[in-house]
Formats: structure tokens, sequence, C-alpha cells
């Protein structure tokens, strides 16, 4: 059934029990599922582990090339460093680009390995009522998520079979803030947001306006930070793990199966490293994979150390989120009405604990499972959307965010140096345009000078359309035949609205090597 027929279905009809609505946050690192439960009038994860306490499962797959089949979530960590199997990771952040992976010789795309993990994760719906029809799904996304990106985590759905259940792909933060302000009353605040996940942290303070059935949020600072990522915290403990098994006498060097096994066995024994038992007496993690089996003590000191970098980093970073706000104004922890906590970052004891150093335990919100806030928040929006669920609208104004590509034009050609929905605080990458004409060549620029080259910078709106914001002549181009000239062309921003451009002369290959030209210029949005 598509979700538009079933929204337009009698209330009696749509609360039969084997009507499950969805909500899905697809990480890199984890993912999560949560159905809109209709007798208690809430989202409830879905526990994907079997019980085991790990509802969230990785969002991981391996091809197994001597069965042929595929393996994923847990299982396909588990079993690295076995065989000869290729294990895929990082899904998420391989969309937009149109990737493709050599399996068994053969390219298979992101987009379709990506579906075969949907089909898995969605299938645990039948483990709680084999007749149970999935009717609606909403996805939740990063705010930063290209449209391109979108489109290839559409197609996945419908690769999956789910395309007629897709109700919408909804930013991740428009979950967390659905899911919180169905559960407390709704008034005007100042809301911190620090979602803790496995590329960075995003932080954000949020201005909390009801109007209505409508939530505005509106958006006073946002920043991410990659350098404390939970996946640096296990790369450091794979390299603790990893430093065990050098010390002894009869390994010399990690082959790649070793660094295979760490992976895995880290995996199953991080957790110990974050927990309060650690703190009264060590934890003792038996290496059994190696040859001959060993076992290792492990400290709070061991602990300690690991996280303490971690600790003030994390520090400063919650400081700069007060700090480095829209109105440039001072704001302190007690104006903050509620600070909420979401992402596997807060299964850590010490990032909880970063947290309570700085705000009262009034304004924290802690949750039991962190991972599975947004698929709840996913779920609650979708039945929202179905006439099952009542609550507020969110509404989200984030000056942070771009509205419209930003690069350069040449008629109908449009080569993008931003994308919309970029931070403008954010790094962004040069891109490398190719001059297709001679440098010198004084037809048609006769007025600008025999070697200017003009570029259009320009806006191209969500609907397409093209509108001009600048134009930049670049005068002191070394002189060359056609099609030589490669330039790397770089925007960075100042502020959401004032930005610099900055060509430089890459050189062609040995005939024409690079020069040191380099020209900047400063464009303005509005």
């Amino acid at each position: 059934m598509h979700w538009k027929q079933f929204k337009n279905l009698p209330v009696e009809q749509k609360k039969d029990e084997a009507n499950y609505i969805i909500g899905l946050d697809i990480g890199n690192d984890s993912s999560g599922i949560a159905y809109f439960n209709m007798a208690e009038n809430a989202p409830e994860a879905i526990d994907l582990s079997g019980g085991y306490g790990k509802p969230s499962i990785p969002t991981v797959m391996q091809y197994i090339a001597e069965t042929k089949e595929w393996v994923y979530g847990e299982y396909a960590i588990l079993n690295r460093g076995v065989g000869t199997e290729i294990t895929l990771s990082d899904l998420m952040g391989r969309l937009g680009n149109s990737d493709y992976i050599d399996i068994a010789h053969k390219p298979m795309s992101v987009v379709s390995i990506l579906a075969l993990f949907l089909k898995e994760i969605l299938s645990s719906v039948k483990n709680i009522n084999p007749k149970a029809e999935i009717v609606g799904i909403v996805a939740a996304v990063p705010a930063y998520f290209s449209e391109q990106a979108q489109l290839e985590l559409t197609r996945a759905f419908k690769a999956a079979g789910y395309e007629r259940a897709l109700i919408a792909l909804v930013p991740d933060r428009e979950c967390v803030f659905a899911h919180h302000y169905h559960r407390h009353t709704l008034r005007e605040e100042r809301a911190l947001l620090f979602d803790y996940g496995s590329r960075e942290v995003r932080g954000g303070l949020y201005h909390i306006m009801p109007q209505g059935d409508t939530l505005r949020v509106k958006s006073i600072s946002s920043l991410f930070d990659d350098a404390i990522g939970t996946g640096s915290v296990i790369n450091d403990v794979n390299d603790l793990f990893g430093g065990f098994l050098l010390a002894q006498d009869n390994i010399s060097q990690l082959t790649k199966q070793m660094h295979e096994q760490i992976y895995a066995f880290v995996y199953q024994h991080k957790d110990m490293l974050f927990q309060k038992a650690i703190r009264t007496k060590p934890a003792k993690v038996y290496f059994n994979f190696a040859y001959p089996p060993f076992q290792q003590s492990l400290s709070n000191e061991d602990a300690e150390k690991l996280v303490k970098p971690y600790r003030q980093h994390f520090h400063r970073f919650m400081r700069e989120v007060l700090e480095k706000n829209l109105y440039e104004e001072e704001i302190r922890p007690a104006d903050i009405s509620a600070v909420l906590c979401v992402g596997g970052g807060f299964e850590m004891l010490w990032a909880r604990e970063a947290v309570s150093d700085v705000f009262t335990q009034a304004q924290v919100r802690f949750h039991k499972n962190a991972k599975l806030v947004t698929a709840e928040g996913a779920a609650l929006v979708a039945a929202q959307h179905l006439g099952i669920a009542e609550g507020p609208t969110v509404q989200l104004e984030d000056k942070h965010q771009l509205t419209a590509d930003i690069g350069v034009a040449d008629g109908e050609n449009f080569l993008p140096l931003v994308e919309r929905n970029a931070f403008w605080w954010q790094k962004h990458t040069d891109k490398l345009l190719l001059v297709n004409r001679a440098i010198g060549d004084p037809s048609d620029w006769t007025k600008h000078g025999l070697d200017a080259i003009r570029l259009h910078l320009t806006q191209r709106t969500p609907a397409g359309e093209l509108l001009p914001l600048s134009e930049i002549d670049l005068n002191s181009l070394p002189e060359r035949p056609k099609g030589t000239t490669r330039l790397a062309i770089s925007l960075e921003f100042t502020s959401n609205i004032d930005a610099t451009v900055t060509i430089r002369d890459l050189g062609f290959g040995e005939l024409f090597p690079q020069t040191d030209y380099e020209e900047t210029f400063t464009i303005r949005l509005e």
C-alpha cells in the first residue's frame, strides 16, 4: 500500500495492529529503527540485537566470496579477518558520488549495497509481527546531506522494495526536536543539541518558539568538530590493543589479518573502557585470537589516559557553541533550558560526565539508548505525516546553511563550488576548471586586455534558476595555448553572506609547469 493511500484511510482502519509506521536512522557507524506504537501513542525502538542489549547495529555489509552470500551488521564485524571476505563500511558517507565497488570482479553500486542493508534492517519488523505491513517510513538524514546523496538514498529504498512506503527524508535535527517536544511542555526557550556520532560531534544552540501547530526552531549557532568523533576513539583503542599484541615475544609486526581481528576484538570489548566498573577494579581482556592466547589488564588509569584529550576538546567545543553564536552575544550555560544529548558518543561515561561538568542535572536530557533517539523521532514524524499522532510541525530556520548552490556559470553550464545546504563555515573542496581557450588570444576580450578571462560567479536556486553574483576578471594569467590552463578555484566564507574566491594556477604537466599565480576576490551573496 502506498503511504498516501494509507493516509486517507479512516482512523479505525489505520490502527490495525498489522500496520507499522517506521523511523530509520541510518548512520555511517551504526543504524537504528523504531516504530510508532499506536496503543501507547509514542515511538518505540526495535531491538535489532535479539535481546542482547544492543538495539542498534553497525552499518556494515560483508560479501563472503566462498559462499557468495552477504552478511550485515554485527556479524559482518565479528567475521572480519577469518577469510577473504570483503567488508564495507561508511556506506552513507559514500552516497552522492555515484560510487561503485568491485565485488568478485564485478562493479556494484553503493546504492545497491545500501539497498541490501535496508532490506535486512526493515525485515526485523516481521520479527515483531509476521503479518506486519510497513505503511510509512521516514528516514533521518544529516543536515548537511547533499541533494545528490538524498537522491541516491531514495534510490536505495526503491531498490530495497520500499519506494511506496518512503514518506520523506527528514533532517535528523528535526526528528530529535519532534521527539523531545512530543514529551515536554512547549514554551519559548533556548535549547542546546549535541549529536555525538562516529564522524564528528555536532553542536547547535536553538531558539524554540511555539506558534500554534508549528514549532519554530531558529538556529543561533551551529558547529561540527571531526577531531573527537567516536571513530577517532575507536582508532585509539585499536592502537592500544595492537600495542598489547606487539609487546608479546613472538609477534614482531601486525599482519593485515591481525589488524582485521583486532578491529573485531575492539568492537566486542571497547565498552568496558568507558564504564564505571573499571574505576573500582581493572578489567581483564583475554586475547583469545592470538597464539598463544594471553590476558591483559586494563585499569582506570588506562581509560583516563585514553579519553583525557577528548574530554578537554569536548569542553572547548561546548564553550565554542555558546560563544560563536549568530548574534555575537554572551550566552552562559545558565541561559539554556534544555541540553539534548543524542548519538552513540553518549554511551561513553566520560562524554556524559563532560556535559554534566558544564550543565546542571535539570538541564541535561540523557536517554537510555542515545543512538535511537533520532530513529524514534523519525517514527513520530512519520506518524504525524499519516495523521496518527498529534504534535507540532517542526519548522527549522538555519542561516548557517546555504540556501542555493554557489558556482561558476558559462551559459547554461554550471560548476558548483559549494552546494546548497552546506554550512558556510565548513571547509569546501577546491574545484578544478580547465580553460577552453588560449590565454593571450585577443578575440572578444579587447576591452579587458589580451590576457583577460572572465568568470561569472552565480547562485543556482532550488528551482534551477541562475542568478548572477559577481564577475571576476583574471588579467595576469600566464600565456598558454588553448586547453592547457588549469585553475584551482576555492570558495571560503567569512560569514553567511561574505566570501573570498581564490584562483590558483595548477600548470599543465611538464610542458607548462605550475606558476605562483594566485588572485583573491571578495564577493557578497546579498
